[in-house]
Order: C-alpha cells, then structure tokens, then sequence
C-alpha cells in the first residue's frame, strides 16, 4: 500500500535540496555571469567570505531581519547600478537589510571619496549622497559625493581590512554580494544583474542574524 505520510516526508525533504538547485542554477546560467568556478567551489568562497565578515566594517541601511553584505566603491557604476534596482526591490521587500561595505580600489579618488562616506557624521547619508547624486559632480563622472580632503587612519584601516576579505578569496571584481541562503548555506556573486534577477536571486535570502563585523558610525559618535 502507498504511504502517503512517506511521501509528505520526503518531498519535505527535498525541499531545501531543490531550492538549493534551483538558486544555483539561476545563478549560473545567468548570462552575465563570468565567473569559471564550478557552483560548488563557489558556495566554498560563500563560506568563506561569510566568515571573514567579521572582519568587515559596513554601513547599515534598513533593519530587516534578512541581511545582505555589499562590497562596493564609491565610483563604480556597477555598483551604482545594482543599488537603484535594489531600492527598487525594497518597497517590495521592507525586511531586507544591506549591510555596504566600502572599498577604495577603482578611481584615482576613490578612497578618498570612501573616506568622505565613513568619516561623515552620518555614513548612510553620506553613502545616499553618492549613489543619488552619481555621475553629477562637475570633477569626474563616479560617486556623487565630493573626495575627503584627508581620509583619517582609522578610515583607511577600514577601508585596507573591507579590501583584504575580497583579496583573500582572489575577487577583484565589484559588485560582491554575499547572503545566507534559504537552503541553509551561504552565497555570493559578483558583478552586475537586472533587476528581475536580483529580485529572483534575494528571494532566497534566509532571515536570521549572519556574517559580523561594525557598523560604521561617523564622526559623530567618535
């Protein structure tokens, strides 16, 4: 006789390993994407770019419990690109965080504009100030925010060990996005996608406090 509880139980079981495939083979058979590791290799990148968030300093934006880590630059349009789809996304998904955490590796002067985000008295104005006003500034056509005129120690420190976790797993390539996924592991991608495919790909995003770091304050809590 069929066992229809049986059945119920193991198609319970599935789920996760389907939604799994299903993420990852979104992912990879995404048209821009470059990358040649194979799937599993970079879900160990995943891994490993989730635990060296500890390390990471970032600037908080949102307080949903579903948190996704963004590394970017102040000048790259990539970047710029992914963040006006993702507020987008977020009139539509209120319980999704992003956590920017701030490079200075593309422009002559990028750092100092990465400088100009953590040292303001309020970071994430500062970062909107950026994204909203990109490609306006009369000096150049990145980041909309004028460069810091010194970027401080305790800023470059920041910006060396937000850099280091990216060096350490060998990506140069920006945007880099990592998130706990709903089948139970981390994962990542970089680059640029449509706004369809990121709406697809934080589908997943699995609610629930992961990665680490410090939130950047500003000066005015220094």
């Amino acid at each position: 006789m069929f066992d229809h509880h049986l059945h119920r139980s193991r198609q319970q079981r599935l789920i996760p390993f389907w939604a799994s495939m299903l993420l990852t083979l979104f992912i990879f058979n995404a048209p821009i994407y470059a990358q040649t590791a194979t799937a599993a290799q970079d879900r160990v990148v995943a891994q490993n770019l989730m635990n060296d968030l500890a390390d990471s300093s970032w600037i908080q934006d949102g307080t949903g419990s579903k948190i996704v880590y963004l590394f970017f630059d102040p000048n790259c349009p990539y970047c710029h690109h992914v963040f006006d789809s993702l507020m987008k996304i977020r009139k539509d998904s209120p319980d999704l965080q992003f956590r920017w955490i701030p490079l200075g590796m593309l422009g002559s002067n990028s750092t100092a504009k990465a400088g100009a985000i953590i040292q303001a008295p309020d970071p994430l104005k500062a970062f909107m100030t950026n994204e909203k006003n990109y490609g306006f500034l009369n000096s150049d056509t990145g980041g909309g925010i004028l460069p810091a005129k010194q970027v401080d120690a305790a800023s470059q420190t920041i910006l060396v060990e937000n850099l280091s976790i990216l060096q350490g797993q060998n990506l140069y390539g920006i945007p880099v996005v990592v998130f706990q996924a709903d089948d139970g592991k981390p994962f990542y991608f970089s680059g640029q996608r449509s706004e369809a495919q990121l709406r697809e790909i934080l589908a997943h995003v699995e609610a629930g406090s992961f990665g680490g770091g410090q939130p950047i304050k500003g000066q005015q809590n220094k």
